[in-house]
């Protein structure tokens, strides 16, 4: 599905004037135009770039071509025509871009691709989990998207445990590999790699400087990567690692907030002068009553590395 912003339109331009401007079709006035019409000949431009085979009808300067642009940017950029697969207001992933999310107001965390069979944000307990998406042993998300283009990033989950994030790294940008980031918080280094090789297309290296957006928008302008994804691959990973989806990935998470809880309590257990009163689950704040060490534990539990050894 491609973005409702994507324009097209059909832009003139002199390849004879010092400076180039591009004219839209609809923009230009058809009672002054002379460049397709023999009033060309009287076009001082025209007389001194001596043009070795002049046209009676036609300028032989004049150039038309295609161009797309996008309606929802305040001063429209006009790029040439082009069908490629990774141009993303060409298919869904238009969904993650920013301005495609400030004018229509729909944000990819809440808007399920066309097609889906399960259009709903579930709530578990009260961790928000779109229930299009794919979700990771190690708390990554896939969306599979249109056309085989896919997007991945971190989950609710992450997001509430972790906070606020100090620093990221990309460790995988191109290329078929396993999407890998860094993420540090409170001086660890937190690795997410994603299970299944992808063809990585590109990262969302903006959130190195708004970070924010991680924690606020996981499934939306907080996604980490876009890549392509083989079609016979695209109902289930190459990777021995499970995906799940549905139900079944909300009974997952539903139990990961259980061991959460029970590894954080066990281990502030042994320091009772921090142990919450209510014995209930963390809060955004747990990682600040951590230390180092348990912090590394915390993560090695929940954030299991997938096997890299294992060959496609």
């Amino acid at each position: 599905m491609r973005c409702p912003f994507l324009r097209e339109e059909q832009v003139r331009s002199c390849q004879a004037a010092p400076f180039r401007k591009s004219v839209t079709r609809s923009a230009a006035r058809v009672d002054m135009e002379r460049c397709s019409s023999p009033e060309h000949a009287g076009c001082t431009v025209a007389r001194q770039s001596r043009e070795a085979h002049p046209s009676p009808s036609r300028c032989p300067f004049l150039q038309e071509s295609l161009v797309q642009y996008c309606a929802a940017t305040p001063l429209p950029t006009y790029v040439p025509w082009s069908s490629s697969p990774e141009l993303r207001c060409g298919h869904g992933g238009h969904r993650y871009c920013e301005l495609f999310e400030a004018a229509s107001g729909a944000t990819a965390a809440a808007s399920a691709p066309p097609g889906a069979t399960d259009a709903a944000v579930h709530d578990v307990e009260g961790v928000p989990m779109p229930g299009w998406l794919q979700y990771a042993p190690n708390h990554l998300w896939l969306d599979p998207g249109d056309d085989g283009v896919c997007h991945v990033g971190i989950d609710a989950f992450v997001a509430q445990l972790v906070g606020a994030f100090e620093q990221l790294a990309f460790l995988t940008l191109k290329g078929t590999q396993r999407p890998a980031v860094v993420l540090t918080v409170r001086g660890v280094d937190l690795t997410l790699v994603f299970p299944e090789p992808l063809a990585i297309v590109g990262a969302n290296t903006r959130l190195r400087s708004s970070l924010g957006r991680l924690a606020a928008d996981p499934y939306g302008l907080g996604w980490l990567f876009e890549a392509r994804r083989p079609a016979e691959d695209r109902s289930a990973p190459r990777s021995g690692e499970a995906l799940r989806s549905g139900p079944a990935a909300r009974q997952w998470m539903a139990g990961e907030l259980r061991r959460a809880t029970e590894l954080v309590h066990a281990g502030l257990s042994r320091r009772p002068e921090r142990l919450a009163a209510d014995g209930g689950r963390f809060s955004a704040d747990l990682l600040a009553h951590l230390d180092r060490e348990e912090i590394l534990r915390l993560f090695a539990e929940l954030f299991p590395i997938p096997d890299t050894r294992r060959t496609p």
